[in-house]
């Protein structure tokens, strides 16, 4: 098993892309701290998972935006574990907002407060752990909102784009001390957060109406996410840092949009 004897922590892994990557990395042997803020009954389901699969699994509420919280929970970690051996900083959360909007001030200080200061956090806390290992690896979650640049995700993509050059200049440091640093950018996901845009844009209830429309004929599942995300933090990746890994069905920048809307399936 790839991650035998390896402990976990995925942030936001309550649902959707987070409990995709704690199934993958239980499967191929890895203990998991399941972080979630709010979805108490999700993190359950995602630890029930996690030891169906024969592996240790502990849920921890805390919100990756307050330092302290996200302390205590990287020592509760080292407390039942004895070590954090992956970080996956994937909580997050979406905006489509004008940035002339009422509210904007208020998105873009959630917006960055979680991307940007929770993943940072959550970093800062692993690291002296990682560090004293020598070995660690630390994911983060980005999007191919970065590529796209869509205008009401002026907020959003800002975020992505933070941890991808963070990503880039911090993996040069970690190097040397056996810590890697990588980035998976996945188009939409078969998730509660994605399909909210992607039925949205297509004027459907059901994504599987679009499966013979979008590339390799379905949408992207959290297990590829999982999948990816536990390969690279295998002995098979050992050479790869500092990378953001586009997981995007071959469509590029160009946009979902552009295959799902009423009027691209109709020209297809």
């Amino acid at each position: 098993m790839e991650l035998e004897g390896r402990v976990a922590l995925i942030t936001g892994a309550s649902r959707g892309i987070g409990q995709g990557i704690a199934k993958c990395m239980a499967e191929a042997g890895a203990d998991i701290v399941v972080n979630y803020q709010h979805n108490r009954q999700g993190a359950e389901e995602t630890v029930a998972t996690v030891e169906a699969l024969g592996r240790r699994a502990i849920p921890y509420q805390a919100n990756v935006q307050e330092f302290d919280q996200v302390k205590a929970m990287v020592e509760k970690a080292i407390e039942t574990f004895g070590k954090v051996d992956i970080l996956v900083n994937n909580a997050g959360q979406h905006y489509s907002r004008s940035i002339m909007a009422e509210d904007a001030v208020d998105v873009f200080l959630d917006v960055i407060h979680t991307h940007i200061f929770g993943s940072f956090y959550c970093t800062q806390a692993v690291l002296p752990y990682m560090k004293e290992q020598k070995r660690g690896d630390i994911h983060f979650i980005s999007s191919l909102a970065t590529k796209q640049l869509w205008g009401d995700e002026w907020a959003y993509a800002s975020a992505k784009a933070w941890m991808e050059t963070f990503v880039k200049t911090t993996a040069k440091e970690l190097s040397w001390h056996g810590i890697r640093v990588n980035a998976i950018a996945p188009t939409i996901v078969e998730s509660d957060m994605g399909l909210n845009l992607v039925l949205d844009w297509a004027q459907t209830k059901d994504p599987k109406d679009l499966y013979d429309i979008v590339p390799f004929n379905r949408l992207i599942q959290p297990y590829d996410v999982g999948n990816l995300c536990t390969w690279l933090c295998s002995d098979k990746a050992s050479h790869i840092s500092g990378q953001v890994i586009w997981l995007d069905c071959a469509i590029g920048p160009a946009s979902l949009r552009d295959f799902v809307t009423p009027e691209a399936r109709k020209q297809r």
